[in-house]
């Protein structure tokens, strides 16, 4: 079907159904010019797709800046004032080579960011650190 005679007949049948089911009202409105229909080119955009894979923010700064804070909270705090959608932590997360689950949710992925730029340093220092001496 890659005659434009056929690809023109295919769409005729696809306008005419869309046509037939609409109500009276837009039909007149059609009819009268006061309405158009339009072309909607359902697939996303390549510039849409290409914006989501990225986070917007600098991953090496946000990761210097993780290093630098001395507990989650603080972390988590930092985190939540960056104001990121999932799409874009997930980016981020990606970006500093954190690996996240698919069906990980916003919280999810900042715990996951936090606790391996964050917490795996405190929990490293805290593991290092030597025991009080007994008496």
């Amino acid at each position: 079907m890659s005659e434009p005679a056929d690809l023109a007949h295919a769409v005729l049948l696809r306008v005419a159904e869309f046509v037939r089911a609409l109500p009276a009202d837009q039909l007149a409105a059609l009819a009268d010019g006061t309405a158009k229909l339009a072309v909607v080119d359902k697939r996303p955009a390549p510039r849409a797709a290409a914006a989501a894979t990225t986070s917007g923010v600098d991953a090496e700064r946000v990761r210097a800046d993780l290093a630098a804070i001395g507990d989650r909270a603080a972390g988590a705090r930092y985190l939540a004032d960056l104001r990121l959608t999932v799409a874009k932590l997930r980016a981020l997360a990606k970006e500093l080579g954190i690996a996240v689950p698919s069906k990980a949710k916003k919280a999810d992925i900042e715990q996951d960011i936090l606790q391996w730029t964050v917490g795996r340093r405190l929990d490293s220092a805290a593991i290092s650190r030597p025991s009080a001496a007994r008496s």
